[in-house]
């Protein structure tokens, strides 16, 4: 599971990264344009996933630091999948839920999108330390 979680943080990293930066290279922007087409279902399987991820994480028996580690590589693909899927899960309960919690929810989205840079650094720092947990 720890590979897939790696695997999944790499590829929302990279989308992050080439959504951020000015300058690219031609490789980043035909993958990045190539993962934007496809964006529905790798928001949607990668979200489903994170939060899988998390859950059982918590059940298994690791130690503190893998088990840290793991969690935050999975809460941040649950970060990360959220401004793709935020209008899609709230479309059929937006009437439904109070004013004050969709508000604060859509202020989380936008600071996401707006620190798209920072996301894709911390989402490198945290895959570049689940690398080296994975693979002591």
């Amino acid at each position: 599971m720890g590979l897939i979680t790696l695997l999944v943080a790499l590829a929302f990293t990279t989308l992050y990264f080439g959504r951020s930066l000015d300058k690219k290279p031609e490789q980043l922007t035909r993958v990045t344009t190539i993962m934007m087409t496809h964006i529905d279902q790798m928001a949607r399987w990668g979200g489903l996933y994170g939060i899988v991820a998390t859950v059982l994480t918590l059940l298994w028996r690791y130690d503190l630091g893998d088990m840290l580690i793991r969690l935050l590589n999975n809460v941040m693909i649950c970060m990360m999948v959220l401004p793709f899927t935020f209008d899609k899960l709230t479309e059929k309960y937006r009437v439904k839920i109070n004013a004050a919690i969709m508000d604060e929810a859509r202020t989380l989205v936008g600071w996401i999108s707006s620190n798209e840079k920072r996301m894709s650094y911390v989402g490198a720092g945290c895959a570049g330390v689940l690398f080296l947990e994975l693979f002591k």
